[in-house]
């Protein structure tokens, strides 16, 4: 009942701000004006986004599989199906993440190597972001003050982050010590007396969670060059919807700006403000995409938009999401192997 709460907020702010959108630009959508779509596009939009899902979850896959975990596809696309769903009701979507960890580590048994495959993922997107976002808005041209301060913020953050992994992981006891510290000096005040146990499960996960990422970047050349290829296919396939829906409306497809302003909202959706960046991602897209689209046809891109990359993520992810809860209801482990 909760998240179902939280999923009709944040469809209301997503169709109030999308009325709005409709609102400020002065259109008004008739029966007549849908019929003219080609409908053509608009099924190879949606065809995108079935990929995108696919896509992520066969990477999901082999990255645990290349851990030494197997995954079936099927258990993979489940996963990130409610893990999506998560994401698009909590802020920034941060609650996808420790959903596709826990699902992972109740079929892998280890939380460590499950939290290693989550960030492997975000790693790997991360970095995509940080080399195609300065390269696009350089080449297109495009809202170079917000974009490079958009790109710049981004870039900069990850090579911190990178930064700060490379020094955490060098030494395992810097490690240690980090845990024990966080454990017994903030954590103790709320568990006492559990916080030994805690902190011994906790040292077991990181151990675990450290040589899951070394065995990653040991793995064959073959499969890391795999999941590098999947990740930027996935999300060029993604970016590519808007300019399908645009084809449909008979309007230039303006492929690059239209990527690259998809870049920009992606990264702009990571403040933590509304469920799933509801509102958030609307304003920022008819923002961008006024810049080199018809304002005419804003309002219906973006409804279009959403409710590919959106509302069927709420859909299908809370569908799939029922799904698991039932199985897990009448077992202690989610048994999607075989």
């Amino acid at each position: 009942m909760r998240y179902s709460l939280k999923a009709l907020i944040a469809l209301a702010i997503s169709v109030i701000t999308i009325a709005m959108i409709f609102k400020i630009t002065n259109v008004q959508i008739t029966v007549s004006d849908i019929k003219k779509l080609d409908f053509r596009y608009i099924a190879i939009a949606f065809l995108l986004q079935f990929s995108f899902w696919l896509l992520w979850a066969l990477r999901l896959k082999i990255i645990t599989e290349t851990l030494g975990k197997r995954l079936r596809f099927l258990s993979s696309l489940e996963i990130t199906l409610s893990s999506m769903f998560f994401a698009a009701i909590t802020p920034s979507s941060a609650g996808g993440e420790p959903i596709r960890a826990k699902l992972i580590g109740d079929i892998c048994k280890s939380y460590g190597t499950a939290s290693a495959v989550v960030l492997i993922e975000r790693l790997l997107d991360a970095m995509f972001f940080a080399v195609a976002l300065p390269i696009l808005v350089i080449i297109t041209d495009f809202s170079i003050g917000f974009g490079f301060k958009v790109a710049g913020i981004f870039s900069v953050s990850l090579i911190g982050f990178l930064f700060i992994l490379y020094l955490l992981f060098k030494d395992p006891e810097r490690l240690d010590k980090l845990i024990i510290y966080i454990n017994y000096k903030i954590l103790r005040k709320f568990l006492g007396r559990r916080v030994n146990a805690m902190t011994e499960k906790t040292l077991k996960e990181a151990h675990n969670f450290r040589n899951a990422l070394i065995e990653i970047i040991n793995a064959k050349k073959s499969s890391t060059t795999l999941i590098i290829l999947i990740t930027i296919f996935m999300w060029i396939l993604g970016f590519l919807i808007p300019s399908f829906i645009l084809l449909a409306m008979d309007k230039d497809p303006v492929y690059l700006l239209s990527i690259t302003a998809q870049l920009i909202i992606v990264v702009v959706s990571l403040i933590p403000l509304t469920p799933g960046s509801s509102g958030i991602a609307e304003g920022s897209m008819a923002y961008l995409y006024s810049n080199f689209v018809p304002s005419n046809v804003l309002g219906v891109l973006v409804a279009i938009w959403r409710f590919i990359t959106y509302y069927l993520n709420l859909l299908f992810g809370f569908i799939v999401s029922l799904k698991i809860l039932k199985i897990s209801s009448h077992s202690p482990r989610l048994q999607h192997q075989n």
